[in-house]
């Protein structure tokens, strides 16, 4: 029998009579007042609540009048975030037009799939990206016009001054003219609303279809988990990228719901970071743990005032206990919390209200309204919701109108990770302790060593406590000698760069670093592979640790 365990929080909203998410998000439930700010651009000119509104209307009427698309044509925005990602984004919604959110700094071959795969019929494109997305284009078999012979590529951009591209793209504000009405959305519960990329950390990445339904269920989820910071009386800050589903929920949709304003910035670097939450009195943001780990570490911190900055949710990777004591320490007005959840989940399936994080730090939180959680094990049998002091280790499987139409052109994909009765089944290892889980590995990335599992993980959240480990990211290797698993460790010295330091210098440092880990872990999870001193751990845009490209690395050497 499942073992389930269930939200304690409100239930979740209906989706709108017509079906549309856009909808339910401008529906205005804080009143806000149309001058009151959504955008603020870094320059601090403001973009307020109206004229969102007044371009997401007139993007729906140049997608459906002047590019002649209708309900199924898909459109990709290739663009670093930027203060017209927010309208444009609703603006597709708003004509049942799906979005499809790419990378900006994908390069051609990286475009070639998620163009291809779905079949997408026009791009909307950052200057930055428009060389990549120009030359993916054709190999990707897309259509120069759209039915109606209008140009398939046009520019996205935020300057005061708009220009064509030198290849010709002209942007798309030159002929934002006309609002279309609220397209009315038949079968809301199944009808597609975007497709967002998975970060790829094995094979190519898989598009997740995301409904309407999705999107309004996963941005209620948001709200209800936790209203204490996510409300019209704070301000965030829009580093993490708009593409991505963490940003795309809380940055796009939940921000616009709830009125709370957005301060945009296009990337992370940690002095303009600083500056914006000083200038704007930033009070929230959504992070990533390399994010974190700056703020714990960078001597750019003390240059700025952060005292306004209350509230960090972590997510893409999971949070340690000790870098959020870390980085409390340093700024002690700032309380870290962390959520955990999928693209395919449309984002979140458990969270923690930052006033409560530290009675439970690292873990992830509690089932999130709407969602019901099982722990499972390998023979997909329930472990619990706590057996022993520690909890018994099962696979997250998930169920709630969160989850994922399913992968789209990918029907096999999809049954091997939905059972029929409707539970998504994550991949993620976690325990549960007091209704509170903890991410312990992701299931596939456990390694085995001689027949004991070793999460790298944990191997991680213990290296970062070296005084001399930057960063780190640990995976296994296999040795035909051993006939096993054996783990490694790539880690980025605080004192030194390697690629400029010399052999002796390397040498002593992985000693060093392997022999303190030796010291504090059991036996099977000493790091018998070694420690590799590093510049840099690959890691994807949402802060997810690459470590099929250091699995690469590793096999390219053995061979």
């Amino acid at each position: 029998m499942a073992q389930i365990i269930t939200s304690q929080l409100p239930a979740l909203v209906s989706p709108p009579p017509s079906g549309n998410a856009y909808e339910w998000l401008a529906s205005n439930p804080k009143k806000a007042a149309p001058t009151s700010p959504s955008l603020y651009r870094l320059d601090g000119k403001v973009t307020t609540r109206a004229e969102v509104e007044k371009i997401a209307g007139q993007v729906a009427s140049f997608v459906r009048d002047t590019l002649g698309l209708t309900d199924g044509d898909r459109i990709a925005i290739v663009s670093p975030n930027t203060t017209m990602f927010q309208p444009t984004f609703l603006g597709l919604l708003r004509a049942g037009i799906t979005a499809v959110p790419l990378n900006p700094i994908y390069s051609p071959d990286e475009l070639v799939h998620p163009l291809a795969d779905s079949d997408i019929s026009a791009a909307l494109v950052h200057p930055v990206s428009l060389p990549a997305v120009q030359a993916a284009w054709e190999r990707a078999g897309r259509k120069t016009k759209t039915r109606n012979g209008a140009p398939a590529i046009w520019i996205v951009n935020d300057t005061d001054k708009i220009e064509a591209a030198k290849s010709g793209e002209r942007d798309i504000r030159t002929v934002l003219d006309k609002e279309h009405p609220i397209v009315k959305i038949s079968d809301p519960a199944d009808r597609e609303a975007v497709i967002v990329y998975s970060s790829g950390t094995s094979g190519k990445p898989k598009g997740v279809q995301l409904t309407h339904g999705n999107l309004v269920a996963g941005t209620d989820t948001i709200i209800k988990s936790d209203p204490s910071d996510i409300n019209d009386a704070a301000v965030a800050i829009g580093v993490l990228p708009m593409f991505h589903i963490f940003g795309l929920n809380l940055l796009l949709m939940t921000a616009f719901l709830t009125a709370m304003p957005v301060v945009v910035v296009p990337r992370f670097d940690i002095e303009i970071f600083c500056a914006a939450i000083q200038r704007f009195r930033v009070t929230m943001g959504l992070v990533v743990p390399p994010m974190l780990l700056l703020l714990s570490r960078s001597p750019v911190v003390d240059k700025y005032d952060l005292s306004s900055f209350r509230s960090a949710i972590c997510g893409a990777a999971p949070l340690s206990a000790e870098l959020g004591d870390e980085v409390e320490k340093r700024l002690p007005n700032l309380r870290v919390t962390q959520g955990y959840g999928l693209s395919e989940t449309a984002p979140v399936l458990t969270i923690t209200p930052s006033k409560d994080y530290r009675k439970v730090r690292g873990s992830c939180g509690t089932t999130a309204a709407g969602v019901e959680i099982r722990l499972v094990d390998e023979e997909h049998g329930d472990v619990g919701h706590q057996q022993g002091k520690e909890g018994r280790r099962g696979e997250v499987w998930a169920r709630g109108p969160i989850i994922m139409k399913g992968y789209l052109n990918n029907r096999e994909a999809t049954d091997d990770c939905i059972t029929p009765d409707g539970w998504f089944k994550t991949g993620d290892i976690a325990i549960c302790r007091d209704g509170y889980f903890y991410i312990v590995d992701r299931k596939k990335e456990l390694i085995k060593y001689k027949g004991f599992q070793v999460p790298p993980a944990e191997l991680e959240a213990l290296l970062l406590t070296h005084p001399r480990v930057f960063d780190t990211a640990v995976i296994g290797v296999h040795s035909k000698e051993q006939a096993t698993e054996l783990p490694r460790a790539y880690c980025v010295p605080r004192d030194f760069v390697p690629s400029k330091a010399d052999k002796a210098q390397i040498e002593a440092f992985q000693k060093e670093v392997e022999a303190w880990v030796a010291e504090r872990v059991a036996n099977h999870k000493r790091l018998r592979g070694g420690v590799i001193a590093i510049d840099q751990v690959p890691k994807s845009a949402s802060g997810k640790i690459l470590r099929r490209l250091l699995r690469d690395e590793a096999n390219r050497e053995q061979s």
